[in-house]
């Protein structure tokens, strides 16, 4: 084989690798977002839980902020400490006890730490996948300490 066909042999493996590398990149980055989301949600549910029981503490005719929107709230007196109205779907909603609520919000939240587990897995899986891929192309400083520049 003439040096010409093994340098376009070699451009070829090489752009493939870095097609490989990008793709692997890509999905690292989309996962790294979402479980950067599904942090963020686990945060969210841990202050609805502390708020929930702190609800429970609070005294009856205190006056409270009630959050008609994101930043917006308005006066209220709490009339009931005891239930909620919550909302399971489908815009129907039923009263339940703050334990349930509480119970409830836990049960979520074991379900997101479970996602998060099984996403930060996944997340290290590939940051190994890339790796091994990085160390095993031929273009890599390891391939080239090796001696294996060129397969």
């Amino acid at each position: 084989m003439t040096q010409a066909k093994e340098e376009k042999l070699n451009e070829e493996e090489i752009k493939e690798k870095f097609t490989e590398f990008r793709m692997l990149q890509q999905q690292i980055e989309q996962i790294n977002e979402h479980l950067e989301q599904l942090n963020q949600q686990n945060i969210e549910l841990e202050i609805s839980i502390n708020a929930v029981r702190e609800l429970e503490k609070t005294p009856l005719h205190n006056e409270i902020l009630a959050p008609i929107a994101s930043g917006i709230f308005f006066k209220a007196e709490l009339k009931d400490n005891i239930k909620l109205v919550v909302n399971v779907g489908s815009d129907v909603t039923v009263e339940r006890t703050i334990p349930e609520v509480v119970a409830l919000l836990l049960l979520q939240q074991r379900e997101l730490t479970q996602k998060i587990s099984e996403a930060s897995a996944m997340l290290q899986d590939l940051f190994d996948q890339y790796r091994r891929q990085w160390q095993n192309a031929s273009f890599s400083p390891c391939a080239r300490a090796r001696g294996d520049l060129y397969g």
